[in-house]
């Protein structure tokens, strides 16, 4: 390294202990947010289980429904929170494999922070799976109508009437309402004529609880089976003594990571039908697996972003020296692009399910643009799309460290309700409290607490630069 590129970047001691005290103050405000958070979502799902009750005189149907909901809905804002910071990991290890693939200046940056998200993801999102999973297994009570459905397949008593799945009644209601309005059903006699047979196929062949988590179980396994083989091989590319043995090891990544890239876009497809895209018995969109790895890029993105400016903002010399305005500036473009992909991937989904106009797909709109949700989803847009990007646009915002530190902050805010709005509107909530909202809050700031509080721990084991590849910086940033 040059003497000029020397003074450039100061030379720090990257010791456990500098990094202690680099990362402890906002490692701990995590753990505070994350349990205040948990007792608060706690406290929440006891107060919505005795509001929920339903009153003597309401009618059969609606005491049902309540008594379902009100067991349903604390999983159902547990599952709010849990996706949103399960796809923080996966999109980590999104960026960490492209950077491997490709190599580059711009990963050098957020490669610890993009490590750490990836060990968070078994640390942390693993773990609260099993609850997702019990939710799998509650029959009735489930959040998933495949559950429901299988529990009313196998325990049905041999010459009494088959009860009606939700899809059936799905199927009910929107040809009542369209019959309603247009006053005559002649049309909609041929709606989905095989809708019962169809269930029945999709639970014992794919949605069945018991094969669905053995599947999420299979995801877990082999990413981390992935990412523990590209962490060993950078940990030998990065420390080993013999260079041709380093160099052969940062080589091998790229199959490993090429590899992995293939994987990831399968097991996407399949998480995002699994887990999300499943809550609706009719819904299904090619395109929705690409808007929720969109949301994953994005929020990785800017939680590893928002921790640079973080060490920035404490004078970290080299993250002072080597992420300069010119770096923020490249960074929150990728920022802008992603942000513009979210956009198109939307109304891509939108465009084709308002052109193709079927009573299997329309539901998942006309949910989510009524009772509400569609202001709140107006205002989604507004915050995801416009205000970023016409920010963005700008070198002089890009260059600011409190205006992109902003503009991240308020994406992971949009992007969690983004996420909610995927989810809440799975279940009807015409007869119970509304304030179910800040239960879907509590659990996100619950496990985003805890999340944070484990990603730090993990960023204060190893050091935050990767030393074999800073002259790539130091060189792009001498003369500057």
């Amino acid at each position: 390294m040059s003497d000029a590129a020397a003074n450039h970047t100061p030379v720090v001691s990257d010791t456990p202990e500098h990094r202690k005290a680099l990362l402890d103050g906002p490692q701990k405000l995590a753990l505070l947010v994350g349990v205040v958070g948990i007792i608060a979502f706690l406290i929440l799902s006891g107060i919505y289980y005795g509001a929920a009750a339903p009153s003597d005189d309401a009618s059969a149907e609606v005491k049902e429904a309540m008594e379902a909901a009100r067991v349903q809905q604390p999983f159902l804002s547990f599952l709010s929170g849990w996706i949103f910071w399960t796809l923080v990991g996966l999109g980590s290890l999104f960026f960490l494999l492209v950077q491997y693939v490709t190599g580059g200046r711009w990963g050098i940056l957020l490669r610890r922070p993009l490590e750490s998200n990836c060990r968070t993801l078994f640390l942390v999102s693993l773990p609260l799976f099993l609850v997702v999973a019990a939710t799998m297994k509650m029959g009735e009570k489930s959040i998933y109508w495949w559950a429901r459905h299988h529990h009313h397949m196998h325990h049905h008593v041999e010459g009494e009437p088959k009860p009606e799945s939700d899809a059936t009644k799905e199927r009910a209601q929107i040809a009542a309402a369209k019959v309603a309005k247009h006053g005559d059903d002649s049309v909609f006699n041929n709606i989905s004529p095989h809708l019962e047979v169809d269930e029945d196929e999709k639970v014992n062949d794919l949605l069945n609880p018991t094969f669905t988590i053995i599947r999420g179980l299979l995801y877990f396994v082999v990413f981390g089976l992935l990412i523990f083989v590209m962490l060993k091989k950078a940990e030998t590319a990065e420390y080993h003594e013999n260079l041709d043995v380093a160099r052969k090891a940062r080589f091998d990544q790229r199959y490993v990571a090429s590899f992995g890239l293939f994987i990831f876009a399968i097991f996407m497809t399949w998480i995002a039908t699994d887990w999300i895209m499943s809550l609706e018995s009719t819904f299904a969109s090619s395109m929705f697996p690409v808007i929720m790895f969109d949301n994953a890029a994005v929020t990785a993105y800017a939680v590893c972003l928002l921790t640079l400016l973080y060490l920035k903002k404490k004078g970290e010399p080299r993250f002072t020296n080597l992420f300069p305005a010119t770096e923020q500036i490249h960074l929150g473009s990728l920022m802008l692009a992603f942000t513009l992909a979210w956009t198109y991937f939307n109304f891509s989904q939108y465009m084709l399910i308002w052109i193709g106009n079927l009573p299997e797909e329309i539901p998942y709109y006309l949910k989510r643009t009524r009772g509400g949700w569609g202001w709140y989803a107006s205002l989604a847009v507004l915050f995801h799309f416009p205000i970023p990007f016409l920010l963005l646009l700008f070198r002089r915002v890009k260059s600011s460290p409190n205006a992109i530190r902003n503009i991240a902050a308020m994406l992971l805010v949009v992007v969690f309700f983004d996420e909610m709005w995927w989810i809440a509107p799975s279940m009807s909530h015409e007869h119970a409290p509304k304030f179910y909202v800040l239960m879907d809050v509590a659990a996100w700031l619950g496990i985003g607490g805890i999340w944070m509080f484990v990603f730090f721990g993990q960023l204060k084991k190893h050091p935050l630069l990767p030393a074999r590849e800073m002259y790539l910086l130091e060189a792009y940033h001498h003369g500057h």
